[in-house]
């Protein structure tokens, strides 16, 4: 009993650092530059527990994440968020881990079913992702080719996730060509579609501007053309 209470104290203990962390006057500058650049609206920190915004989704929610530099716009016709997401997980051993990403999450057109997906970056530390997997057993790694053959620049860079029985439909969403412009302008980015909305993660803990223009480029890129493909398939 003592020794579960003193786990917990030092859970919320390094919880309360890392939002310290997270949420500093650089990062915050960072933030809301980009924010005034692009024209949307900077909020600052929100609680998962109110109904006054729309919350950012996708693998990384839990109940005990917390969330800095909420942003919420649109771009390109596109609904977009942004957040700064920071959480403590428990690990297998009983230890705590601490993650943060940098989360944009765009809201697809389509009104069509797209099957949950996730592409996980190679060479990244797997541990910030673990999470996905464990709540979404079902996603496996997709054997691509049944169609054409895909570029290395694609398959060293990226594992692409998916349910097994819907590999057809992966495969016709993401041709060769497009997984290639993939390989070569989004690693170390991870992505996740799931009900309607792509999310983009970064795990640095390092924000920059470039890395914010570049995860709205590329995240505009790929919503268009989720859009537009599934609309084929």
């Amino acid at each position: 009993m003592i020794k579960q209470k003193i786990h917990i104290a030092v859970q919320r203990i390094a919880g309360n650092v890392y939002h310290n962390l997270t949420n500093n006057s650089a990062r915050k500058r960072v933030i809301s530059k980009f924010t005034e650049k692009v024209g949307i609206v900077y909020f600052g920190s929100v609680s998962q527990h109110s109904d006054d915004h729309k919350i950012v989704r996708g693998f990384t929610i839990s109940s005990s994440h917390q969330d800095n530099n909420y942003c919420v716009g649109t771009v390109n016709g596109y609904d977009i968020r942004i957040v700064d997401r920071s959480d403590v997980i428990s690990q297998p051993d009983g230890s705590t881990a601490t993650y943060n990403w940098i989360v944009f999450a765009f809201d697809l057109h389509t009104k069509q079913d797209i099957p949950h997906l996730f592409f996980g970056a190679h060479d990244n530390n797997p541990k910030p992702y673990d999470s996905l997997f464990g709540t979404f057993p079902i996603l496996q790694p997709i054997e691509l080719g049944t169609f054409e053959n895909y570029s290395s620049e694609f398959t060293k860079h990226y594992t692409l996730n998916s349910q097994p029985t819907n590999s057809i439909e992966v495969e016709r969403l993401f041709p060769a060509n497009v997984t290639e412009i993939i390989g070569k302008h989004f690693w170390p980015l991870s992505a996740e579609q799931h009900e309607g909305v792509l999310y983009l993660y970064s795990d640095k803990l390092k924000i920059t501007s470039s890395l914010m223009d570049v995860m709205l480029q590329n995240g505009l890129w790929l919503a268009g053309h989720l859009d537009n493909q599934a609309e084929l398939v």
